[in-house]
Order: structure tokens, then C-alpha cells, then sequence
């Protein structure tokens, strides 16, 4: 994986140009020890002990060889020959490379909600509401059938944010890296009764003003995703409710809110769920998904 390699630590670019004296120095161990093995007959006594000589464990030498699931690794003197040089590291990049795909796996889930909402509408002022529930048309990571479903993405780039919570919702507020910041609705600090929510950014050092749960994100953007509740099985008072009460607009504009568009998603064919596209060659295997996501989230 040339692109991991280029990026190692110095540790590993010092190991690397140390290696480079290996051949000489292997060649005359050899050298030596054939030299010795010439000078010794047959029936030579074993070396004596000295005053210093030490008895090394077993368990803390480099055998020549060890046989593993990568391969078999060929020691000399402890020293690594350079086909097991590369084994290893190319096994460390494998190592590293899978460690970034399920690393970034959370923040593609949220990027793939982010491209399905914000295809529909901008951010902050689009819901995307579920009017009439949802079935297979509609691509989403845990959703079912039986629920009204309300979801918003969120930027606060241009500063705090005001959620206007309708009352009788449950969801969460995740942000890029689908990490919790707050509930809202009955899990939330409202708890069912509704209220105005303060969400700020990463950093935000400004003043906070009174009257607001107050939510502090670590980046930029993130998810708003709730549910209401079927009445005798009708769904339409909980979406009546959110269409009423819902408004999301930055703190500056609380005096004068922006209209919400809301999305009807019933039925609707669109996709929010993160891609799973790996790019394979012969001997490497480069993750997309940490590209995607190193792209949008430290920044977002």
C-alpha cells in the first residue's frame, strides 16, 4: 500500500535505512563463523564458562524462522532478511488500512445522510418527513415501517443554531462522527414537553443566552433524526405537530425565523446510507471510506 508506506512514521524510515547494512554485515558473520567452524575439530570441548557468561531464555532470541499466517519469516542472528522486511510491513499497512476503514465507518453513515437529505433540500431549513411512513423505496440504516420519521441535517458553520423542538418526539442530535450530543424530545432535557434547543459549535466561545437546553457539538455538522407517535394508528396528528412547531434558524434570525421546507420521503426512491466501495489491486487494498470521510468531516 504505497500511499500508507509514503506516510510512515520516522521510526519506521529509520529502521528501513538502517536495514541497508544488513547484507554486508550478514556476509561476514558467515564469513566468521565458517572461519571458526574451520578451526574447530571434532572433538572439541564445549566453551567454558566464563565469569560474565550469561544464559540467555529461549523465550527472548529470534529463531531463524517462524512460520505464521503471512508467511514464513527468515531471521539471521535476529536480524530480518529483507523479504521479511517487506512481509511485515506490508502486513502492517494491511493492519493500518483496515483500522482506517472501521474507523471511518461512522462518519460514512453520517455523510450518507448528509448527500440524501441535502439532496433534497439545504441544510437546516429541509425535513424530511415521513407523512405516510415508509416502505422500500426509501434507503435508510435502521429505519421501519411503522414509524413517522422526521430528519433535518444541521450546519452551524455561521454559528449557534436554534432547534425548535415540537413536544411528544425521541431522537438524538449525532454529529459528524455520529457521536451523541444530546436527545431531545422524551429522552431529552424537555423531556416530551418540547423547547427551544441551542446548538453550538465547535469552539464557540461567544455569549450563551438563557432559555435554551444547550447542546455543544464537536463539529460542524450533524443529524437530527425523530420520531413521533401513531394516534389510533393515524400518523398525521405527530406529523401535524412537527410542521407546526418545528423550526430550526441560526441564533441572529430568532427574531424573524426562516420558513421550513418539509419533504414528504413516503414512497420517495432516494438512498441515505453510506457507500461500502473498496478499491482492489494485486497486492493492496486502499479503503474509500476514509478518504470520503477525512474529506467532509474535519471540516464540517
Amino acid at each position: 500500500m504505497k500511499s500508507l508506506r509514503n506516510s510512515a512514521d520516522l521510526t519506521r524510515r529509520v529502521m528501513v535505512s538502517g536495514l541497508a547494512f544488513l547484507p554486508a554485515l550478514r556476509e561476514a558473520l558467515r564469513s566468521s563463523s565458517a572461519q571458526a567452524q574451520a578451526q574447530t575439530t571434532v572433538g572439541a570441548r564445549a566453551a567454558p564458562r566464563m565469569k560474565m557468561t550469561t544464559d540467555i531464555p529461549p523465550s527472548i532470541t529470534t529463531p531463524d524462522k517462524v512460520e505464521t499466517r503471512i508467511g514464513t519469516l527468515n531471521f539471521f542472528d535476529g536480524f530480518p532478511d529483507k523479504a521479511t522486511v517487506d512481509k511485515v510491513y506490508d502486513n502492517l499497512d494491511f493492519q493500518r488500512g483496515v483500522q482506517a476503514y472501521l474507523t471511518a465507518l461512522p462518519a460514512v453513515s453520517i455523510e450518507g445522510a448528509r448527500v440524501g437529505v441535502t439532496g433534497l433540500g439545504p441544510a437546516n431549513q429541509t425535513a424530511l418527513i415521513a407523512e405516510q411512513l415508509l416502505d422500500a423505496r426509501s434507503l435508510f440504516l435502521t429505519a421501519n415501517t411503522t414509524t413517522p420519521y422526521t430528519v433535518l441535517y444541521l450546519n452551524t458553520k455561521d454559528g449557534p443554531l436554534v432547534l425548535e423542538i415540537p413536544p411528544e418526539v425521541l431522537g438524538p442530535v449525532d454529529d459528524a462522527w455520529f457521536r451523541w450530543v444530546t436527545d431531545v424530545g422524551i429522552t431529552g432535557p424537555d423531556r416530551g414537553a418540547g423547547g427551544k434547543y441551542l446548538l453550538l459549535p465547535p469552539g464557540y466561545a461567544g455569549e450563551v443566552p438563557a432559555g435554551y437546553f444547550v447542546a455543544r457539538s464537536r463539529t460542524f455538522g450533524n443529524l437530527l433524526f425523530f420520531r413521533t407517535f401513531l394516534k389510533d394508528g393515524d400518523p398525521k396528528p405527530g406529523v401535524d405537530s412537527v410542521k407546526k412547531n418545528l423550526r430550526v434558524y441560526s441564533l441572529g434570525q430568532a427574531s424573524n425565523p426562516p420558513e421550513m421546507k418539509f419533504v414528504d420521503i413516503s414512497g420517495k426512491a432516494f438512498n441515505t446510507i453510506g457507500p461500502k466501495i473498496i478499491r482492489r489491486s494485486s497486492t493492496s487494498i486502499a479503503p474509500f471510506r476514509m478518504s470520503l470521510a477525512t474529506r467532509w468531516t474535519l471540516t464540517r
